[in-house]
């Protein structure tokens, strides 16, 4: 179309997305080929990048590079000091440097990221804007990066003292999931990913909340690793890639994955490292429960139950921050921001059912961090009867 010797080209091209997420066991055992399936052994140039969570270095950069060398590829293992102080454009760009001297290629021997949700989060945003864009491998080895991470699009770090306030849309190639990881991993970071477990059982499946409602404790000093561990971990990651692959690239705003990410992000990053991703997302899940509560939709029954769930599993149950109103109400402000001026915020109809509200009043914040008191200073147990207030 031209005017006055303006032309206006309409260009339209389709991104095809594909990429893989494998449920195994015994990763390192060199007779599991999952961590070779996207290296080329045929051009010896270069090497095999992994980058390595430094917390992790003890128990798996011997095991990683026997895997390898069981196999002739020549490997490149880079430690990183993973943690929300660490993630940033320093450390994004010490993984980029590594991926210059490891001679990483544009599609072949794309680099491994082994460790929690912050590390594989750093590592994809670095493969992403190196030669604008590489493919990459993530293998989480916390509980959080299982749930929350397995099968998300988005990479990013922290800036300015935000949360993910720089990031890209570029999923790994592959996921591997090996539950056998969390062994060793601290309780309180199996606690921390019940977190995410109890956001998705909130927003979408029922079934999931009673699983972690009568096992829960189980699961935890089990680490994962009993009945009915397999069926919590699928259910929940299954829940999540069905939200995000119809809405991969954020183009809809209206997402209930954003459940207890309203109020959270602002106060987990003004106390890192104090709270813990999945903590902070638990306590908002609460909050956000009770706000549902004072507009007569959640009973108090069904909000004694969720917090009772999170002490039984060891998840905080409130932060002084989240009595706040002021900063309850700034996070509201970065929310909409955010969602491109709508406030968007997920909120339960019922256990497993959400919907949502564009506007939330200070006279509801106030009750609700009331009513949020009363639960946290009853620690769980005989909880108070919440009267309806609607």
């Amino acid at each position: 179309m031209s005017h006055q010797g303006q032309t206006t080209l309409d260009i339209e091209a389709d991104l095809e997305v594909k990429y893989q997420v494998d449920i195994t066991n015994d990763i390192f055992n060199p007779e599991n080929p999952l961590l070779l399936k996207n290296v080329d052994r045929d051009r010896p140039a270069g090497k095999q990048l992994v980058v390595l969570d430094a917390a992790l270095s003890d128990v798996y950069s011997e095991p990683v590079r026997s895997y390898f060398a069981a196999h002739g590829v020549d490997v490149d293992v880079l430690e990183v000091d993973s943690g929300e102080v660490n993630k940033n454009l320093d450390t994004c760009l010490a993984v980029v440097d590594a991926l210059e001297s490891s001679g990483a290629r544009r599609q072949s021997n794309p680099p491994i990221a082994i460790g929690g949700n912050v590390l594989i989060d750093v590592v994809g945003f670095s493969a992403s804007i190196y030669r604008r864009g590489i493919p990459w491998v993530r293998v989480p080895t916390t509980l959080l990066g299982m749930i929350d991470g397995s099968v998300s699009a988005k990479t990013a770090v922290n800036h300015l003292g935000n949360r993910n306030r720089l990031g890209t849309f570029h999923p790994a190639t592959q996921t591997i999931v090996d539950t056998g990881l969390l062994v060793s991993l601290p309780e309180r970071h199996i606690v921390n990913g019940c977190g995410e477990i109890l956001k998705m059982a909130l927003i979408k499946d029922s079934r999931l909340f009673s699983l972690l409602e009568e096992h829960g404790p189980a699961l935890v000093s089990s680490g994962f690793q009993e009945a009915p561990a397999a069926e919590v971990i699928t259910r929940a990651i299954d829940g999540m890639q069905s939200e995000l692959r119809v809405n991969l690239w954020e183009k809809d705003l209206r997402r209930i994955v954003d459940y207890g990410h309203t109020f959270s992000p602002p106060i987990e990053m003004a106390v890192v490292p104090e709270l813990l991703h999945g903590e902070a997302v638990a306590i908002d899940c609460l909050f956000t429960a009770l706000l549902s509560h004072l507009r007569g939709w959640l009973s108090g029954t069904d909000v004694q139950r969720i917090a009772r769930t999170m002490h039984n599993v060891g998840l905080p149950l409130d932060h002084p921050l989240f009595y706040d109103l002021g900063m309850l109400e700034q996070a509201m402000q970065e929310a909409r921001l955010h969602r491109d001026g709508n406030l968007n915020l997920p909120i339960m109809r019922q256990i497993g059912v959400c919907t949502f509200t564009q506007e939330v009043t200070k006279d509801e914040l106030s009750q609700a961090t009331a009513l949020l008191k009363a639960l946290a200073n009853s620690a769980g147990e005989d909880l108070p009867e919440i009267a309806a207030q609607h």
